[in-house]
């Protein structure tokens, strides 16, 4: 499966062959992107939004500079009095992301991420601040549509039209509570374990992570039931894959050719497939995000008497809430920080937890399965039965048909 993007095709857009030929040629370019190495969807997010700026001043402003040069000139006008000269790389940058006639569709917070972002930071890197101020993308994090909420039928219809390995990754979501990038980059780097385990008879496997979004707070997480039947279904396909391609591998969700699985494929291909099923022909999106929320959602009824401080725990969450599911304002106070290291000092005791929430996140086999959309008057009927059952006044006797003896 290759590699592509949801991004339209601009007049400056550029190939990851431009973007490498780019970061070879430019040592200051070099440097900057060397800081994302270890992260794949930063680093792809970072190149490409500063190679693509440059290739924009060239096609759009007929500026041909280097990085080095452009550093140098910004530095240099940064120091005149005069202020339009002060703001030139500042109103380069912001014409090339907020003001951009080609992203009048596009949202606030993609201009600022995939565009403005990258080149802020490669000028802060080396020491030349694009600007000192904030507020050039006002409310850029509010959504035009609310995201409307999981519920266990929603999810279970949503996993019913995905394919084998689609339906085992939003297990791994659902059920760990965790967005794609841990999906497909932590967890995915240990099939042999994750397999090792299930054949051993498993029926809950334990994720370690280091951090979340560089927030430096370790966790663990777990995943149950579903998600491994979904992982039992999705393996024979996946080595069927690495038979066709003649290789091996040690991740557990890869493309068609045996490499790793990266996010942006993953979220093109989703996304395809739910406007394929006509899952996606509303103005809000369903975005496979919806299902870490379902995680710590199905943990909020305090009649399930579930911890709410271990959840945001195995969910990544620095700061939330501490062992009484009351909110802290200081990221040492939450469970797993700083003062309260709980977790791994009592592991069993968040394995406790989650086995109190497992039923609602087993959408197939747990409780939730059983949450059958029934009208008041057909569970008034059902409980009538069952009543007359359990007092003897109805008995059911079944006669076997032909068939059941052939």
């Amino acid at each position: 499966m290759p590699r592509f993007s949801r991004e339209p095709s601009y007049p400056y857009s550029i190939t990851l062959q431009q973007r490498d030929e780019f970061e070879q040629t430019h040592q200051v370019a070099n440097d900057f992107f060397s800081h994302f190495k270890e992260n794949e969807h930063t680093y792809y997010e970072k190149s490409i939004g500063l190679t693509r700026f440059f290739n924009w001043l060239r096609v759009v402003k007929q500026i041909d500079i280097s990085p080095a040069e452009f550093l140098n000139m910004h530095l240099q006008k940064r120091a005149s009095n005069d202020i339009e000269q002060r703001r030139w790389a500042l109103r380069l940058a912001l014409e090339y992301s907020r003001d951009n006639p080609d992203l009048k569709d596009r949202s606030k917070n993609y201009k600022y991420t995939a565009f403005f972002l990258p080149v802020k930071q490669f000028c802060d890197h080396h020491e030349t601040p694009l600007t000192t101020k904030n507020g050039f993308f006002p409310k850029r994090d509010r959504r035009k549509y609310p995201e409307i909420p999981f519920t266990a039928d929603f999810v279970r219809k949503l996993l019913g039209n995905l394919n084998a390995q689609q339906r085992a990754i939003c297990f791994c979501e659902l059920q760990a509570g965790q967005a794609i990038q841990q999906v497909l980059v932590d967890m995915n780097k240990q099939a042999r374990r994750v397999f090792r385990l299930i054949d051993e008879g498993a029926e809950r496997i334990r994720f370690d992570f280091d951090e979340r979004k560089g927030n430096g707070f370790m966790y663990f997480s777990f995943i149950s039931r579903d998600a491994i039947e979904a992982l039992q279904v999705w393996r024979p396909i996946r080595q069927n894959i690495l038979d066709k391609a003649g290789v091996k591998s040690d991740y557990l969700f890869i493309t068609e050719r045996g490499k790793p699985l990266d996010c942006k494929t993953f979220h093109c291909v989703f996304r395809a497939t739910l406007i394929r099923k006509k899952m996606y022909d509303g103005p809000r999106s369903v975005p496979s995000h919806g299902l870490r929320k379902f995680f710590e959602q199905e943990a909020s009824p305090p009649e399930r008497g579930i911890n709410k401080g271990y959840i945001t725990f195995m969910m990544g969450h620095s700061e939330g809430k501490d062992s009484n599911g009351v909110k802290v304002s200081h990221p040492l106070d939450a469970v797993g920080g700083v003062y309260d290291n709980a977790p791994f000092v009592y592991p069993s005791v968040v394995e406790k937890q989650y086995a109190k929430l497992e039923p609602y996140i087993n959408v197939y086999s747990g409780k939730a399965a059983l949450a059958f959309a029934l009208s008041a008057e057909d569970g008034k009927m059902l409980a009538g039965l069952l009543n007359k059952m359990k007092n003897g006044k109805l008995k059911i006797s079944v006669t076997p048909s032909e068939e059941e003896y052939m």
